[in-house]
């Protein structure tokens, strides 16, 4: 099972506006993919119309959302549906601070159709640290059926190392994401990371061009099977 589970649409305003659910799903379909995650900042509003697009072009969506947690810790959340990625990412948005900002700056947050037409910007910024701990998203993913996975480990800032500077003892995490996966063996030798824990790699493509052409294989054991069989 080929796999790409960190990819940013233009829900997220750091993410190009090319970056749209029918666009991701149709040039992953081309590029070999069989399984991805869509990935926004504290949101999952854009994946009803990535669902439909994905089953559209026979790709599988595994529904998702990147928290930024109020420690400022980016961490991959992975659902069994739509609706419980929803939730989650309504209980992020209801966190979030208000204040003005530019989306000339901080570009444009479009929440679209299956048709890659905009229906909706939401007011709030999505990029900013939700009011919510690592602890409280993480137990709130897993009530919701889901499995939290620390996002780019191996980076040296939104990262739970860069941020806490050693592994927590809780919550406890059954998988890690790393930006490169040459890193792991490092990681572990430095015992940064506990010994037997699994990894997995994501492009966190923000743009087209930053989209995988070639994918690696999700391991037999990985958790996130689990919910894929859902």
């Amino acid at each position: 099972m080929r796999y790409d589970l960190h990819i940013h649409s233009c829900l997220s305003p750091c993410a190009d506006r090319e970056m749209t659910p029918a666009t991701i799903a149709g040039l992953c379909a081309l590029n070999g993919a069989d399984v991805i995650a869509i990935a926004d900042h504290n949101s999952a509003r854009n994946l009803p119309a990535a669902e439909k697009c994905c089953k559209a072009y026979g790709v599988q969506l595994l529904p998702a959302l990147e928290a930024n947690t109020a420690e400022e810790i980016h961490l991959l959340c992975y659902l069994p549906t739509v609706e419980a990625a929803l939730a989650l990412g309504d209980a992020l948005y209801e966190s979030l601070p208000e204040f003005d900002w530019d989306p000339a700056i901080w570009g444009p947050q479009w929440v679209m159709n299956e048709d890659d037409e905009i229906i909706d910007q939401p007011k709030k910024l999505l990029t900013t640290a939700a009011g919510l701990t690592l602890e409280e998203t993480s137990r709130l993913c897993r009530e919701l059926g889901g499995v939290p996975v620390p996002a780019h480990i191996d980076r040296d800032s939104y990262s739970l190392l860069s941020v806490l500077g050693l592994w927590p003892e809780e919550p406890e995490f059954s998988l890690a994401e790393l930006a490169d996966p040459d890193r792991a063996a490092a990681l572990t030798a430095a015992g940064l990371v506990p010994p037997s824990l699994p990894f997995l790699t994501g492009s966190d493509a923000h743009c087209l061009e930053a989209l995988r052409t070639e994918f690696p294989l999700l391991a037999p054991d990985c958790p996130l099977r689990a919910l894929l069989k859902k």
